[in-house]
């Protein structure tokens, strides 16, 4: 989506840019997670105007879907020594996750 190439780079870290597979590898992988995570967006923005219990389950679903994504970039992608993960690439996930469980407490 928006510069695929630079997250590439952040994504694998430097000295594993030099290996042109890996780095077509993340760029690949930085253009299929791109349009999932806007998928879900898109989902969040239509389920405004549902039932509530329609929009609760659909805040409780992306949460868990959240939760099982930082949960596989903690353990697995973490250990890997091609990911350069960090906790920091997470923290828009972890924000988001933090505002659909607070939607889904908070909605009357």
């Amino acid at each position: 989506m928006l510069m695929p190439g630079d997250m590439a780079v952040a994504a694998i870290g430097e000295a594993n840019a030099t290996n042109p597979e890996l780095l077509e590898m993340a760029t690949l992988f930085h253009y299929g997670i791109g349009h999932a995570i806007s998928t879900c967006g898109l989902l969040l923005l239509m389920i405004r105007k549902c039932a509530l219990d329609t929009a609760k389950n659909a805040l409780l679903a992306y949460s868990i879907g959240t939760a099982l994504l930082l949960t596989l970039f903690a353990t697995v992608f973490s250990n890997t020594p091609v990911m350069e993960f960090s906790l920091e690439m997470a923290v828009p996930d972890i924000l988001a996750a933090g505002v659909s469980l607070f939607g889904y407490f908070k909605a009357k």
